[in-house]
């Protein structure tokens, strides 16, 4: 894990009043903005990913095709304005955004990346 993520994991969480905590010190925070949880990680690029949930992927294949066809359409349309992504879990369960912000970033920039995955999440639930 990078020490500069770390680093900046941690001021984000001090600037937001969020508690230090054991799965902070090991590159990880998860929090609840908005009624969406979001997931901090670190990666082995020493970037960190913002991720969130945006709903379970239905069960049928057929449902979950068109669901998907509907989220590919969306993420194209959206991709010049917003850099999230879209992503399926490794189960095919849930489909999740993400976004990916520089170790070297500052912990304004990974609040500004933090909120717009908040407000990503939300808008495409309204869409799906």
């Amino acid at each position: 894990m990078s020490a500069a993520a770390q680093n900046l994991m941690q001021q984000w969480a001090i600037a937001n009043n969020i508690p230090q905590s054991e799965d902070l010190s090991a590159g990880r925070l998860s929090i609840t903005i908005d009624r969406v949880r979001v997931h901090l990680l670190t990666l082995r690029s020493s970037e960190i990913l913002v991720e969130a949930r945006v709903r379970d992927l239905p069960s049928a294949p057929i449902e979950q095709n068109q669901l998907l066809q509907k989220a590919l359409a969306l993420s194209t349309a959206r991709m010049s304005e917003v850099p999230v992504s879209p992503v399926v879990d490794e189960a095919a369960t849930l489909l999740k955004l993400q976004a990916r912000v520089s170790p070297l970033a500052t912990a304004d920039e990974l609040d500004k990346t933090v909120s717009m995955v908040v407000n990503e999440v939300e808008f495409w639930r309204g869409m799906l």
